[in-house]
């Protein structure tokens, strides 16, 4: 993760602080904040465990004092010297040259657990506002989730990973927006968040059957209502503009030709100003 110093003036509303916060705090976790040791940041937090006997009854409750590194693997760990398993994975797909990942059920077991760890890191780095690091765990376990995709799991085992997609992107998503915001781009913050939420219906329409088939409110649903409340919160509170891509969209389904081919000259002349730059 990097450290990037933030801006002055650009910091974010005490609105949209307490709406991160809310929406980052996992109840099983509790953050207590940055430690530094021998020139090393660390993560330190309180982990509730439910304790079970032999033979799985409750017996009660245990908070656990705990730490994640702020960089790489966040238990510390380098399995098989790699930086992660999805690194050592990663590597030995590229160096076998198969198209497919050969995983296992360990495997398969060991990537889930790995995932959850840059889970709940990612949640307390948004706490902490270090946008850059919690995108960078998002991109972690959506390395992670092609890795399953490309695998010869069978269909309803890669499942229980892939559907979590949506929660991945809007994170992902939502990390590089508010970095952006903060750093003077709003209409590239615009421009994520829209793209985020597009994206994730169209997932949610083309695995609906599978969705159908669990309880309650569509995964998808939800992202897409976490991302639209942010975005109407940032509008009122940021100034966040209404992205060109969704302008021409609106302009495309009422029938506008003119305004339509008139933002499409614009997208292309920022983009070329951008490439210029």
């Amino acid at each position: 993760m990097t450290d990037e110093a933030e801006p002055e003036g650009r910091k974010l509303s005490p609105r949209v602080e307490a709406f991160l916060q809310r929406l980052y705090r996992d109840p099983r976790y509790l953050l207590i904040g940055k430690v530094e040791r021998f020139g090393r940041q660390f993560i330190a937090f309180v982990e509730g465990c439910t304790m079970l006997s032999a033979t799985g009854e409750v017996k009660g409750q245990a908070l656990l004092n705990d730490e994640y590194g702020m960089h790489g693997r966040p238990d510390g760990q380098f399995p098989y010297g790699e930086q992660s398993l999805l690194d050592y994975h990663l590597s030995s797909l590229s160096s076998g040259g198969a198209e497919a990942t050969s995983l296992d059920e360990d495997d398969f077991t060991a990537l889930r657990d790995e995932s959850w760890q840059y889970y709940v890191r990612r949640n307390f780095l948004f706490q902490l506002g270090d946008f850059v690091g919690a995108r960078e765990d998002a991109e972690h376990n959506l390395g992670i989730w092609n890795l399953v995709d490309r695998s010869e799991l069978t269909e309803p085992a890669k499942w229980t990973y892939l559907r979590w997609w949506p929660w991945l992107e809007r994170d992902r998503a939502v990390a590089q927006a508010l970095w952006d915001l903060k750093h003077g781009e709003p209409e590239h913050a615009a421009t994520e968040l829209y793209r985020a939420q597009r994206t994730i219906e169209q997932f949610g329409e083309r695995h609906a059957a599978r969705y159908a088939q669990e309880e309650g409110e569509s995964l998808c649903a939800q992202m897409c209502q976490h991302i639209g409340a942010l975005v109407e919160l940032l509008r009122e509170e940021q100034g966040l503009p209404v992205s060109l891509e969704q302008e021409l969209d609106e302009a495309s389904q009422r029938g506008d030709a003119d305004e339509a081919e008139r933002l499409r000259l614009e997208m292309i002349r920022r983009t070329v100003e951008e490439g210029e730059q």
